[in-house]
């Protein structure tokens, strides 16, 4: 095992938790509102742990060689999902929220990342979680990453949608119809008689 690569892979470790736990637990949270399906969120983080600790001890159990190019696509993964986290999160403000969360003066935010796609936080979240096992080339917990933690990310987007009609009703749906849910990618529209 390179000992460089091994420091190396520890303090992305490091920054990675810390920067997980400043903006899940420490960061100043905005007006409080309707949770709603509150469970999803320890769920995610007990996920989110089993990935953690499965990465790292899986790195040095396995000892394997590292493939660099696996290592720089999970890399370049994991930098895009902070900076896309940031920018939705930052565009959400104080409507921001860990859980599923609804305030009675919550307006539908169209601005930002969420032009472009209606769940660009989580989409951040999906290249974090399959990118950060791939810096350690941790191949199963990618594979646990891929089909624990993706399957349960979606059920979640799943209820949110639901409470984001409920909430905002066809004014939601209209976004829904012109906007994606993670790829932006254009919508084809079918022409309308007239």
């Amino acid at each position: 095992m390179n000992p460089f690569f091994t420091m190396i892979f520890l303090v992305f470790m490091i920054f990675m938790t810390a920067e997980r736990l400043w903006e899940t637990f420490f960061k100043k949270k905005g007006k409080r509102g309707e949770i709603v399906k509150k469970w999803t969120f320890p769920v995610l983080v007990v996920i989110h742990v089993i990935i953690g600790v499965g990465t790292i001890v899986e790195f040095f159990l396995t000892q394997r060689k590292i493939n660099f190019s696996i290592t720089l696509l999970g890399l370049t993964m994991f930098t895009l999902a902070l900076i896309g986290r940031n920018w939705a999160s930052n565009t959400l403000g104080e409507y921001h929220s860990v859980h599923i969360e609804i305030r009675d003066d919550h307006p539908l935010i169209r601005e930002g990342p969420y032009r472009y796609v209606r769940h660009p936080y989580y989409l951040s979240v999906i290249f974090e979680f399959l990118g950060f096992p791939l810096v350690a080339n941790a191949y199963y917990s990618f594979l646990i990453s891929l089909f624990v933690y993706l399957p349960f990310l979606f059920m979640r987007v799943y209820f949110e949608e639901k409470a984001m009609v409920k909430k905002f009703g066809d004014e939601y749906i209209r976004y829904k119809s012109e906007t994606r849910v993670f790829l932006p990618l254009p919508i084809k529209r079918s022409k309308e008689i007239a």
